[in-house]
């Protein structure tokens, strides 16, 4: 056991060392010149000297791999660098806005979590009534609509016609219902036909029929027997539904001026404010990989097969 241990951890060091790597490279190789769009920003016109100099004050003319090095170092201490564009604490900055970008994310994965599994539940309790099907196909509809075109008609409609919420910012907590609702629902999609289609494959298994025939409720069938049987299959789907929603919210935080962590990367994608575009992604990445990392213990703890192997 011990072993197995050791080598899922080392597999995972291996995994976020290769992240950096690729988010170090990505992030240095894109077009253009972080010196001459600081320089042009403050209103200075780039020659080569000013350019040199102020790359050589920045470390861009060492060698790529010793510009690495030197990131990498700094990380693992907890420094992500300063931002180019005024020189503040790029780790202070992300925490700073980080609150409210996890409240957009929590409350869209309340949504996505919440609609998917009362859709599911009630289509797989009264498959044939009118209302499961008719919420199942808005549901999955809604999956082939991009998130911003969801953004756009619901700030049309709710916010502007009806004018029942902020169509965007941080000023009320009525504000984070748009957002969350566009970010939730595209997730709910993904995670509601595979809830439908692992329950129905659930309810035809041979002991959970005769748990019928025994004259156990069908409410009880479902929920006792069923949903354990679908457990691995929705974990694995929720833990890839909220991946989804830590990308997903660059979208829907710029749509709704919603001040996140999300909108900064974008304003630093922009500037070319390479520390800040290089904190957002690697952070993202490792948060990704934690997440199916504790995806896998969780389906561990749920099915004994997993745990014996």
């Amino acid at each position: 056991m011990t072993a197995i241990v050791l080598r899922r951890v080392a597999e995972l060091l291996l995994l976020l060392l290769t992240l950096s790597v690729l988010v170090f490279l990505l992030t240095s190789l894109a077009p253009g010149d972080p010196a001459e769009e600081i320089l042009r920003r403050g209103g200075i016109q780039p020659t080569a000297a000013s350019v040199a100099a102020l790359r050589a004050e920045l470390g861009l003319d060492q060698p790529l791999f010793s510009q690495y090095l030197r990131w990498s170092r700094d990380v693992l201490r907890g420094d992500l660098g300063r931002s180019y564009a005024d020189r503040s604490p790029v780790a202070a900055e992300i925490l700073s806005r980080a609150p409210t970008t996890l409240r957009l994310a929590g409350s869209a994965a309340v949504v996505a979590v919440g609609l998917a599994s009362l859709v599911a539940l009630r289509g797989a309790f009264q498959p044939r009534a009118l209302d499961s099907r008719a919420l199942a196909l808005v549901t999955v509809a809604i999956a082939g609509i991009p998130p911003y075109i969801v953004g756009i008609l619901l700030i049309s409609v709710v916010a502007v016609g009806l004018r029942a919420l902020p169509t965007g910012g941080d000023g009320s907590p009525a504000a984070v219902v748009l957002p969350a609702l566009t970010l939730g629902l595209a997730g709910a999609a993904t995670l509601l036909r595979l809830l439908r289609a692992d329950l129905a494959r659930a309810l035809r298994l041979p002991f959970v029929k005769l748990a019928a025939v025994k004259g156990l409720r069908r409410r009880r069938t479902l929920v006792v027997h069923a949903l354990r049987v679908a457990a691995p299959n929705a974990i694995t789907a929720t833990s890839l539904v909220l991946a989804e929603l830590m990308a997903g919210a660059v979208v829907v935080e710029t749509l709704f001026a919603w001040p996140g962590v999300g909108q900064l990367a974008v304003t630093a994608i922009k500037q070319r404010d390479l520390p800040v575009v290089q904190a957002y992604v690697l952070i993202v990445a490792v948060a990704t990989v934690l997440l199916l990392a504790l995806t896998e213990l969780c389906l561990a703890a749920s099915d004994p097969r997993l745990r014996r192997r």
